[in-house]
């Protein structure tokens, strides 16, 4: 399925940079940081067709690196008159140095003693459950984001455009035996069960068209509606935790929120800490928002969106002002949650597909 041309959203020779530098996204703050990674990726099957380019997703081992320099590479202090003083100056910073390198390795140490979320379960592409949830507040309508030929799009038709490329592109790597299915969610005042779990993707597809931006008053959400509505129409499979177990099926919540100035409230975290607490469901975000700024709550609502990751396994985006990294996104959330590897460790590549009439291939 191709993008549609308008967006011209395509990569150019700075995004694919970009991209190959993100390996590890942060999720502290919407300004997000990477993480050098020095082992090579090792590739994984998923290969997604975007336009004229593909993603190849791969898993990386963290291992940290300490970018250090020598005594020599830093300046001397400037009271140098004497040459008493100059010894002095050299072993002050001599020493200062050897201090920093121990500070540098012990923090090494305990960031790789740290141990990463692992799964329990088989890693087996067995049938998602997908429930996308749609936020359909005034903010998604208001926020404009400019592609790259001047044309200007809200975040909702944006979000359109992602889900049609993320549904198709599911739908066409899945096992036929064990096919994925997807169910919608309206987010309002409360969450509203829109469409039942099915994989008739024109269905889909229509009932994507039909959404429109409903909610006037965006002062309030409450979250609990929304965990309560998932555990009475996606209830995960109850199985045994052991290692290597095969679960029939997984559910995921694709939560898309687009407000700056709503946190989201909880009456109840009842049926939130029930559904966390099952091996087999997994939840990620992707978050609309101004840029963060004392008008507005921005930044607390990231946090309390992160905290809802309460397994470490959740894929979490956040977006101000790019509408190509919504695709990227996307693309991103392909992988099977039992597949994929945790966000910190992920590592993607973009890649031109080989041409349909490429005269060279096989000389």
């Amino acid at each position: 399925m191709e993008i549609d041309e308008d967006l011209n959203l395509l990569p150019s020779s700075d995004d694919i940079n970009e991209t190959n530098n993100a390996a590890s996204t942060s999720k502290t703050s919407p300004s997000k940081t990477t993480v050098s990674q020095n082992q090579p990726p090792v590739t994984t099957n998923i290969k997604v067709n975007i336009g004229s380019y593909s993603y190849r997703e791969s898993s990386n081992t963290i291992k940290s690196s300490v970018v250090g320099s020598s005594a020599t590479s830093e300046r001397l202090p400037a009271h140098t008159v004497t040459e008493d003083n100059q010894r002095t100056a050299v072993s002050d910073h001599l020493e200062s140095e050897a201090a920093r390198e121990e500070d540098l390795e012990e923090s090494l140490s305990s960031s790789q003693s740290t141990e990463l979320p692992t799964q329990k379960l088989s890693k087996v592409n067995c049938a998602e459950k997908i429930v996308i949830c749609v936020d359909v507040s005034s903010e998604m309508n208001e926020r404009r984001y400019r592609a790259k030929a001047g044309t200007s799009f809200s975040a909702m038709e944006i979000v359109k455009k992602a889900l049609k490329l993320f549904i198709s592109n599911k739908l066409s790597v899945c096992d036929p035996a064990n096919k994925h299915s997807f169910a919608m969610v309206l987010m309002l005042d409360e969450a509203l069960w829109l469409v039942d779990f099915t994989s008739d993707i024109q269905a889909l597809f229509t009932q994507i068209d039909n959404i429109d931006c409903l909610q006037e008053n965006d002062e309030e959400f409450d979250m609990s509606t929304l965990f309560d509505l998932i555990l009475e129409k996606a209830k995960p499979p109850l199985i045994s935790i052991e290692k290597n177990t095969t679960p029939p099926y997984t559910v995921r919540v694709v939560f898309i929120y687009g407000r700056s100035h709503c946190l989201p409230i909880f009456d109840s975290h009842e049926s939130q800490n029930l559904l966390s607490g099952s091996p087999c469901f997994f939840m990620d975000i992707v978050y609309f928002h101004e840029p963060p700024a004392n008008y507005n709550q921005a930044q607390d609502i990231f946090q309390e969106l992160c905290f809802l990751d309460t397994r470490g396994f959740s894929y979490i985006f956040d977006f101000a002002r790019t509408p190509t990294k919504v695709f990227d996104a996307f693309a991103k959330m392909l992988g099977h949650p039992l597949q994929r590897p945790i966000q910190s460790q992920a590592g993607f590549v973009l890649e031109p597909l080989p041409s349909l009439y490429d005269t060279t291939e096989g000389m």
